[in-house]
């Protein structure tokens, strides 16, 4: 009798053992899927083969026993082996899809086999000699066919195995490792057993198969007993360089990457098998505990949710966009990955743009004030000369009053004539200096109100008055003529800031008097109006404008001035017009004929009040 103690019979015990160990802890896993069923499925039938073995040897040791009960129950065991190695490896690879039904025709071929082992003793197509030693066994046509199915399955099966696992976690880690491990073990003594190179006891088998059921349930579930996620629903995660999350249903989590760790250092210090809430140090302020708690419910919702976070602590101030997927296959929640980017540089690059921009809009208004100034000693110039030209003939005037008084040559008519000429020169000062206050105004609207939003009205004659005496220096500089052509009534009001639409126009009749690039031109400003609303058109007769100008007129800021130019005139005009007064900019422009500017102000901008 061979001895109880020896090495292989000794393996064959621990086999069984483990094998109905690791059977009870997935049968008690809950919300199993398609992977744990087959993982139990798999082990079930190595249980049983190890069990039937094991129950034929002391049958055998103690009771002599030769029947074929156990080695039929252990054949029985063998048939399904193949088709739930080759499950195991489909499922494990297309853990997010549905089975394909046909594939379940597979179970047909072990269930014949099943069927004939236990009916060999009337046709003998599976055995027709049984013995322990494989070389005197006699085998059937079955049993000669079979091995070729079985091992077709199970190497399909392993090679799905090995290929997402190495395509997942890399050759040399330990779930490859492992996974690889278990196939050459069964592989190996299998080729050695059908081969007769050594003779060992027919239930290595068992014995080699179970250790490679171990292997690969294991490396599956990373050494967890199927409490974490499998390593085949992280293909998505793996290769993202934003930091991220994956959680199990119990919020633990089951995995994260290295730039998490570095992203959150100061704030948080994960492991995995940890809760959620415990990563994050205690004593955070305010508002970062209200993040965590904000994102321990969005979790719980089970619902994609994206958000922007700003994070601010001790030495740590970041800006994240937080996306939160949860992982869901056949209707079952399996996962949720949480992801972070981290926008803290985006946020101050355009933190500093929006300082440049500004800094680029006061220097554009640096410039409309340096054309405002530029043209009150234009527009003053004239006044100040004619009010100082009528003090001196008022001087004169009074002068020869004083030498008249006495003088008994002077007549009445002569005194009368004296004070008409006076009164002539305080008409015609009195029209230079109403004049001057008129500049004066204009000139200080524009320069205290350029970002002015209140509410307003103003009528097209106020219009016309302040766009002709702020542009009057302008088209005289470069010998420009401004014409205007009004359909409407002069007194016709419209809703608004006019500070704000003067620089709009007077924009549009700078870029008018460069387009001619120095030449002498005509520019034309017409006013019309119908139901809709009042629409202004300023046009010339210049060089137009290029396809690519036009391509991003109003979509940015593009100057054709080069160095001497922002972009932001137009750009400010548009915004001006759609965002204050609720209207429509666009323009016509041919290359080397000219170029319009529409402006469509809403009915609703317009009152009559003529």
């Amino acid at each position: 009798m061979e001895s109880f103690f020896n090495v292989p019979f000794a393996l064959l015990h621990l086999s069984t053992l483990l094998t109905f160990f690791l059977l009870v802890v997935m049968v008690r896993t809950r919300n199993k899927k398609a992977l744990h069923y087959f993982s139990i499925y798999t082990d079930l039938t190595i249980f049983l083969w190890c069990a039937a073995s094991l129950a034929e040897q002391y049958a055998i040791r103690e009771f002599n026993y030769t029947g074929m009960f156990f080695v039929n129950c252990s054949f029985t065991a063998v048939a399904f082996v193949s088709v739930f190695i080759f499950f195991l490896g489909y499922s494990f690879s297309h853990v997010d899809t549905k089975i394909n039904r046909l594939l379940y025709l597979l179970f047909v071929i072990p269930v014949v086999c099943v069927a004939l082992i236990w009916t060999n003793d009337y046709h003998h197509l599976y055995f027709i000699r049984y013995s322990p030693i494989n070389s005197e066994m006699q085998k059937g046509i079955v049993l000669l066919l079979h091995p070729f199915f079985s091992y077709t399955l199970i190497v399909l099966g392993l090679m799905q195995l090995i290929r997402f696992s190495v395509r997942n976690s890399g050759f040399f880690s330990k779930q490859s490792l492992l996974i690889i491990l278990g196939t050459i073990i069964p592989l190996t003594v299998d080729a050695v057993y059908i081969s007769n190179i050594v003779t060992f006891p027919v239930y290595f088998e068992p014995i080699s198969f179970s250790i490679a059921v171990i292997c690969f349930i294991i490396s599956i579930y990373r050494f967890n007993f199927l409490s974490i996620v499998p390593v085949a629903l992280q293909t998505i995660v793996d290769h993202i360089s934003d930091s991220y999350l994956v959680l199990n249903e119990q919020l633990e989590i089951t995995d994260f990457n290295r730039t998490f760790s570095e992203s959150f250092a100061g704030i948080a210090v994960v492991r995995r098998k940890m809760p959620l809430p415990r990563i994050f140090v205690p004593d955070l302020s305010e508002s970062t505990a209200q993040f965590v708690e904000n994102l321990i419910n969005a979790v719980k919702e089970n619902k994609p949710s994206k958000s922007e976070v700003h994070i601010i602590e001790k030495s740590y101030d970041k800006y994240f966009i937080v996306e939160i997927t949860p992982v869901i296959s056949n209707g079952a929640l399996v996962c949720t990955i949480i992801l972070f980017k981290d926008i803290t540089e985006q946020k101050r690059d355009a933190e500093l743009i929006a300082r440049t921009q500004l800094a680029l809009i006061e220097s554009e208004h640096m410039a409309s004030l340096g054309q405002l100034v530029g043209g009150i000693a234009h527009n003053l110039k004239t006044p100040i000369m004619s009010v100082s030209g009528g003090l001196e003939g008022l001087s004169d005037l009074i002068d020869e009053y004083e030498e008249s008084i006495g003088d008994e040559n002077v007549t009445v008519e002569d005194h009368r004539e004296i004070a008409g000429e006076m009164r002539v020169w305080i008409s015609k000062m009195r029209d230079y200096i109403s004049y001057m206050s008129d500049v004066i105004s204009t000139v200080k609207g524009q320069a205290v109100n350029l970002t002015a939003s209140m509410t307003d009205s103003f009528t097209l004659r106020e219009l016309l008055k302040r766009v002709e005496i702020l542009m009057n220096h302008e088209l005289k500089r470069y010998s420009c003529r401004l014409e205007v052509h009004c359909d409407l009534e002069m007194n016709s009001e419209l809703r608004g800031e006019i500070n704000s639409f003067v620089q709009v126009i007077n924009n549009l009749i700078i870029n008018s008097i460069e387009a001619y690039e120095g030449r002498e031109g005509v520019i034309e400003f017409n006013i019309s109006g119908d139901g809709q609303g009042v629409l202004f058109q300023v046009k010339d007769y210049g060089s137009g404008m290029t396809d690519e100008v036009k391509s991003k007129l109003f979509k940015e800021m593009i100057t054709t001035k080069a160095k001497n130019g922002t972009g932001l005139g137009l750009y400010m005009s548009y915004s001006t017009i759609t965002g204050r007064f609720g209207g429509k900019m666009w323009f016509e422009s041919v290359r080397g004929m000219g170029t319009s500017f529409y402006i469509m102000i809403p009915a609703a901008k317009l009152e009559d009040n003529s």
